[in-house]
Parts: structure tokens; C-alpha cells; sequence
């Protein structure tokens, strides 16, 4: 048989082997060609990835007991006969149940095989969208700022060679009357402050105007923090109300 070049053939032959329908001549052939084909070994690798997990819904059968007293008659070398067996026993029984058994794995097979793949449509909770400028992510540092509960409530957006960091707020609330955000660097060595990067405006959507470019004002603050100050906005060397908001600041290059 020539299976070469023939993709449905050869995928037909490898589920037949994992399901045990091919037998005899035909299925040492195919053995033999498993050993020289690795595509062919990847077909049946496939199919027995498929249908493996199906075996762990079949219970396991205990085999009848004439089958013991036939091993226990051969070991002893005894010519006694086997009492009769009933018709659970019978061997006639048990070939035709594996046959409803093949009939059925093949019919498994043809409904797997031309079934349309399942489309899962997973719901999407909420999407975070950055505010870059332009359609494409540039070399940049970007920091997504979670609350107490883990949730992103802050984005910050940077482009290496920019003096401007643009800032998303992802459902948090505004500061209230009397208050205001402040956006701080966290350089993570000990007894060394945080350094303050400006004043939040308000609104969803903002840009602040760093002190240089990101490659300057941001490279050494592995992290940003986000506290809640008294109004008026004015230059602080260190955070007077509390943290309600921080995050690592990842480099994008």
C-alpha cells in the first residue's frame, strides 16, 4: 500500500491503529512503518492525545473466571475440563461484545473526525486599553498600579525618548473635594525616598510633563506608587496622605 503523500489515508491508518480495529498483517505493516516515518508517528501521538481521555470514562472489566482456571490448568499441566461456562462466561459472548465495542470506537471515530471544531467564546470582564499616541507600542516603560485588592486602577505610559508620561485611571474613583493624586517614583533601596513625578490632573485621560525624557526621569524606579494628598497640589518631597495604589514600572525594548 502506498500511504506517502496521502495525508487522509495515513491519518485514517493511525486512528485505526490507536483504536485497535487494524489487526494482523496490516497492523505489524503499519508498526513497521512507525518505526522509519515520524509523520506518521505524530499522527498517532495526535490521535492517542484525542482519544485518550475518553478510556478514563470505561470501567475496567474483570476478565471470567474460566479465563483463570484456563492459566491455572495450563501452570499445572492438569487436562481436568472447565466447568461450564454460563452465558456472561461464554466466549461468543464476550467476541461479539467486543465487536459492538469496535463498531462503536469506529463510529467515535468517524463523529471526531468530521465534526466542525467548537468556537468557546470567553467573556472578557473588562479591556484595558494604554493611551499611546501613535498604532504601535515604541520602546517604552510602561506600570500598571494596583489598588489593595489587586485590581489595575492606574495605568503610566512613556516612550523612552519623551518628556511626557501619558496616565490612564481603569475604574477608580476620583479623589474627591479637597484631594488629589500624586504619582511618585520608588527606587527599592533602603532609607532612600520616594521622588515625586508630578501632580495627577483630573479626568480618565491625562499627561504629565516629566522632568526629562523616560530614559532619564524613569530608569532607576523599578516601580510608581500613587497616594492620596490634600489640596493644594503642591511640590513634596514625600508622600503626606496614603498609598492607594502601586505597581512595577517594566521596560519595553
Amino acid at each position: 500500500m502506498k500511504y506517502r503523500n496521502k495525508p487522509e489515508l495515513q491519518d485514517r491508518l493511525a486512528a485505526e491503529y490507536v483504536l485497535g480495529t487494524l489487526r494482523g498483517r496490516a497492523r505489524a505493516r503499519f508498526e513497521g512503518w512507525l518505526r522509519e516515518d515520524a509523520v506518521l508517528r505524530r499522527a498517532v501521538a495526535e490521535w492517542e492525545a484525542r482519544l485518550g481521555p475518553l478510556t478514563e470514562a470505561v470501567a475496567p472489566i474483570a476478565p471470567p473466571q474460566r479465563v483463570w482456571q484456563a492459566i491455572e490448568s495450563r501452570l499445572d499441566g492438569s487436562a481436568a475440563p472447565a466447568p461450564r461456562a454460563s452465558f456472561w462466561e461464554s466466549l461468543a459472548f464476550w467476541r461479539a461484545t467486543g465487536l459492538i465495542a469496535s463498531g462503536m470506537a469506529a463510529a467515535l471515530l468517524v463523529t471526531v473526525a468530521t465534526q466542525k471544531p467548537q468556537v468557546v467564546e470567553v467573556p472578557v470582564v473588562r479591556s484595558v486599553e494604554v493611551p499611546v499616541p501613535s498604532t504601535s507600542m515604541q520602546p517604552s516603560y510602561v506600570s500598571m498600579l494596583r489598588d489593595e485588592a489587586g485590581n489595575v486602577v492606574f495605568i503610566a505610559y512613556a516612550a523612552r525618548q519623551s518628556d511626557e508620561l501619558w496616565i490612564k485611571k481603569v475604574g477608580m474613583d476620583e479623589p474627591g473635594e479637597g484631594k488629589h493624586y500624586h504619582l511618585w517614583g520608588l527606587t527599592m533601596k533602603p532609607g532612600e525616598p520616594p521622588q515625586s513625578l508630578g501632580v495627577i490632573p483630573p479626568g480618565e485621560k491625562a499627561t504629565i510633563k516629566l522632568a526629562a525624557v523616560a530614559d532619564k526621569s524613569l530608569a532607576d524606579f523599578p516601580a510608581l506608587a500613587l497616594s492620596l494628598e490634600p489640596m493644594p497640589p503642591v511640590p513634596r518631597s514625600e508622600p503626606v496622605g496614603p498609598v492607594v495604589a502601586k505597581g512595577d514600572c517594566q521596560k519595553f525594548w
